[in-house]
Formats: structure tokens, C-alpha cells, sequence
């Protein structure tokens, strides 16, 4: 296992209504109108280099989402990109581990 933070995919701008409808994301419904918030993401990926678990985080650092979950897939893992696509700064394991415990999600 491998963790990662990234700014890629942070680069998304607040939808309009009109954009909204049309791009319903139905793969991570609690995802819906919060990507214009994050600011960079905490990736876990696993022995094969895919990711396996993602945190997005607003500026201060708060969790805007999280997945996998019951609700969501979760948006890097509706990819075919693997460890060696992103660019950021490796983590440690006991950060992503610490911020995951406190976004409450329970992995299905």
C-alpha cells in the first residue's frame, strides 16, 4: 500500500444549475455539488498501484468526501489511473488512517 496527497482533480469550478442536471454523477451521490470545494486529496492505492481508498479536503484541511463507501465508489476509483499517473507528495500511512477514522465512512 502506497499514500499519496495530490491537487490533481482540484481544479473544478461550482456548476450551474443547468451543468448540475445534466451531470448527475450516479456512481457517488453524496459526492453531488462538492467537488468545486476540495482542495487536494489524500489517495490510498493498493499492491497494484489502483486506488483503493480517497479523502477530498477542503482548504482548512476538513473533509468534504470520502469513499468508498455504502453510497459512493468514489471519484479516482471510477478510473483506469494507477499510482504512476499522479503527481503530489507521498503520505504516511497513520495520517491517512487518522483523517479516515474521523470522516466516519464504513468501507462496504
Amino acid at each position: 500500500m502506497s499514500f499519496l496527497r495530490t491537487k490533481m482533480g482540484t481544479d473544478t469550478t461550482r456548476l450551474s444549475w443547468w451543468e448540475r442536471l445534466v451531470r448527475i454523477d450516479t456512481a457517488n451521490p453524496s459526492y453531488w455539488g462538492k467537488h468545486h470545494l476540495i482542495d487536494s486529496w489524500l489517495i490510498e492505492f493498493d499492491e497494484d498501484g489502483q486506488p483503493w481508498r480517497e479523502i477530498g479536503l477542503d482548504k482548512s484541511g476538513s473533509i468534504v468526501v470520502a469513499g468508498p463507501s455504502s453510497i459512493d465508489y468514489g471519484f479516482w476509483l471510477d478510473t483506469e489511473m494507477r499510482r504512476s499517473d499522479f503527481t503530489g507528495d507521498p503520505i504516511p500511512e497513520e495520517h491517512f488512517e487518522q483523517v479516515w477514522a474521523t470522516s466516519g465512512v464504513v468501507a462496504p
